[in-house]
């Protein structure tokens, strides 16, 4: 059996290693870009803050978070009381358990410490304003 040359070996692995390569690589991107999405919620934007004459909150604070599609959250406990505004898109979430659907227009609250996750599975941003009642 004739051995083929070296160069001709060496060629063929160096193709073989960059297709495994590149591969890989696109495997990783895809996969912690599409992991990061989902494990990082989106920044909320401080709109303003003040006081308050409500009882029991000395001051109120107006956030605005815009949630990009496939943007969402691990379940975890709401850190305060507030009041929410869905004012463009939908969020399907899941309240202390149970999956609902918030929609443009829906305004709804949260008490500290109930459990929530949220993803935005539209095809556009979904934008919620929230108004934190705060005790200090």
């Amino acid at each position: 059996m004739k051995r083929q040359p070296d160069n001709v070996d060496a060629g063929r692995r160096a193709v073989l290693l960059g297709v495994a390569s590149t591969a890989a690589a696109l495997a990783v991107a895809s996969g912690s870009n599409a992991l990061a999405q989902e494990m990082k919620p989106p920044a909320p934007k401080v709109i303003g803050e003040g006081q308050s004459m409500v009882p029991g909150f000395p001051k109120v604070r107006i956030r605005e978070i815009t949630w990009q599609p496939g943007a969402g959250t691990k379940t975890r406990p709401m850190p305060n009381d507030m009041v929410c505004e869905m004012t463009q898109g939908s969020l399907d979430v899941v309240v202390a358990g149970k999956p609902l659907t918030r929609k443009t227009g829906d305004v709804w609250t949260c008490n500290k410490d109930l459990m929530i996750s949220e993803v935005n599975k539209g095809s556009t941003p979904a934008v919620m304003r929230v108004v934190d009642l705060l005790k200090a």
